[in-house]
C-alpha cells in the first residue's frame, strides 16, 4: 500500500492580486495575518485530507482567497445582517472563513464530514476567526433562516435550494459560485422556486460566475 505523504505544504507567497484586493478592501494587518494563518493551516491539513485541488495550491491566494473575497461586493449593506451568515458544504472553508475574517461577522460553517469539520476547528483556533462549526447535514438543521447563504461547489442549484430550506426564506440573500452550467441550473431551479437572480463575472475564472439570488419563494 502506498501511503500519502503528510508533509505540510509550504505556503506560497501572497500574490499581487491578493495584495491589491486586500488594499482595495481596506483589510488591516491583523486580518491579513489571520488569512496567512488560515493558508498555513490549510497547508498542514491538505496532504491528509486533500481539501483543495492539489494543482491549485501554488495559486491558493488567487484561486481560493481572492475568489472568496469577491463575494463581499455582493453582500447586503453593512448593518443589515442581523440573522447571521452561513456557508454550506464548506470543506476547505472557502468562502466562509475568508468572509468571517474580512468582515468580522460570525459565519456558520455547515459541514457533514467530520474530518473537514475538525480542520475548520483547527483554523478557528489558529486564527481566532468568528466561526461556528456545524458538523451536520444542512437538511438536518432546525429551521433558522440566515441573512446570507454562501455555497461554493456544493450542489446543483435545484438540489441546493431543496437541501438548504432550513436556512432560507424570502429575506435571505444567496451568494453562489457557479460554473458553465449556471444558466441551466437557474432554469431548472425555476421549476420549483421563484426568485430574483443576478449574475456577476468571476474575477478569477472567465468560465465562472457569482450568482446572487433574492426574494426566494415557491413557484406558483
Amino acid at each position: 500500500m502506498v501511503r500519502r505523504s503528510v508533509t505540510p505544504l509550504t505556503s506560497p507567497g501572497q500574490s499581487p492580486l491578493f495584495k491589491a484586493t486586500a488594499a482595495r478592501l481596506g483589510l488591516d494587518d491583523r486580518q491579513i495575518e489571520q488569512l496567512s494563518l488560515y493558508v498555513a493551516t490549510l497547508g498542514k491539513w491538505q496532504p491528509k485530507l486533500n481539501l483543495i485541488g492539489p494543482k491549485t495550491w501554488a495559486e491558493v491566494w488567487d484561486r481560493h482567497v481572492v475568489d472568496s473575497l469577491q463575494c463581499l461586493a455582493h453582500m447586503p449593506l453593512e448593518g443589515s445582517v442581523e440573522r447571521g451568515l452561513a456557508d454550506v458544504g464548506t470543506g476547505a472553508g472557502f468562502p466562509g472563513i475568508v468572509v468571517a475574517i474580512a468582515t468580522g461577522n460570525t459565519v456558520q460553517l455547515i459541514e457533514s464530514d467530520q474530518k473537514k469539520a475538525a480542520f475548520q476547528l483547527a483554523v478557528k483556533a489558529a486564527t481566532g476567526a468568528p466561526l461556528v462549526i456545524q458538523n451536520k447535514r444542512v437538511e438536518a438543521l432546525e429551521a433558522s433562516p440566515v441573512d446570507v447563504l454562501f455555497a461554493r461547489a456544493f450542489a446543483p442549484l435545484p438540489r441546493l435550494l431543496e437541501w438548504c430550506a432550513p436556512l432560507i426564506d424570502a429575506e435571505t440573500t444567496l451568494i453562489l459560485h457557479k460554473g458553465r452550467t449556471a444558466a441551466e441550473e437557474i432554469k431548472a431551479a425555476q421549476q420549483s422556486h421563484a426568485f430574483e437572480v443576478e449574475s456577476f463575472p468571476s474575477v478569477i475564472d472567465s468560465d465562472s460566475v457569482i450568482l446572487r439570488l433574492r426574494n426566494l419563494r415557491p413557484a406558483r
